[in-house]
């Protein structure tokens, strides 16, 4: 049981490491490295990294070593395809079932989102983020296809995080847009909040020109035709 438990703490850490760019695309992983800094156990770390690998975060080069993947566009396009069909499903359906406590929850990670905007804070922004769609799963008790949801756009999340690292980029429009989801959810309209939902999800297309101008070492694969910036 313990050593499942090391097996988890370690396969935990290591992908948050990757999301958040603690491990960037491309680099190439010491696994002794990985388990001081854990204070893992080396089976753990090597059972971790086997695990992330099936899911496509780590490729391994023979006679090289072991490399965090790059960020797959084709993968990250069809994972937000479906997270855009899926959730705005799951707003509308939430509009009439969802209660003060949750609406003032979304109001609460508005507002802090505002205060880790001001102090240039990724990673309490990004978590924020996450959260705030959460909310919507959970109010229509959809919490299993929230995990699959999140297994499914790892690559999407991976942008999703890089795109707050870009210099330039308003971060104040993602707070913008969720509070007109939320005036929308307060509003009982859920046709206009299943709209802002999958409009808001969309508005990544308009910054993929500056990601991979700033980036375009993390990327493999082409932008799709439907999605070529201007």
């Amino acid at each position: 049981m313990q050593i499942s438990n090391y097996q988890d703490e370690a396969y935990n850490a290591i992908k948050e490491m990757i999301l958040s760019m603690q491990l960037t695309p491309g680099e190439k992983v010491d696994k002794t490295e990985l388990s001081a800094q854990l204070k893992i156990g080396a089976t753990p770390i090597r059972e971790a990294i086997i695990r992330l690998r099936r899911e496509g975060l780590f490729n391994v080069i023979p006679q090289s070593g072991t490399y965090v993947s790059k960020i797959n566009l084709d993968e990250m396009y069809q994972g937000r395809f479906a997270r855009v069909n899926l959730e705005r499903t799951i707003v509308a359906d939430a509009v009439d079932v969802m209660t003060p406590d949750q609406i003032a929850k979304l109001e609460q990670q508005i507002a802090l989102q505002g205060v880790y905007e001001h102090s240039r804070d990724y990673d309490h922004f990004f978590d924020l983020d996450h959260d705030f769609h959460e909310i919507f799963y959970m109010a229509d008790h959809k919490q299993f296809v929230w995990a699959w949801v999140q297994q499914m756009n790892l690559q999407f999340n991976r942008y999703r995080y890089l795109r707050l690292e870009v210099s330039g980029l308003k971060w104040h429009n993602i707070i913008t847009e969720h509070q007109a989801i939320v005036d929308a959810v307060k509003a009982k309209d859920a046709e206009l909040a299943s709209h802002l939902v999958a409009d808001h999800l969309l508005a990544i297309d308009d910054d993929v020109k500056a990601v991979l101008s700033a980036y375009p070492n993390y990327f493999e694969g082409k932008v799709a035709p439907s999605h070529q910036p201007d």
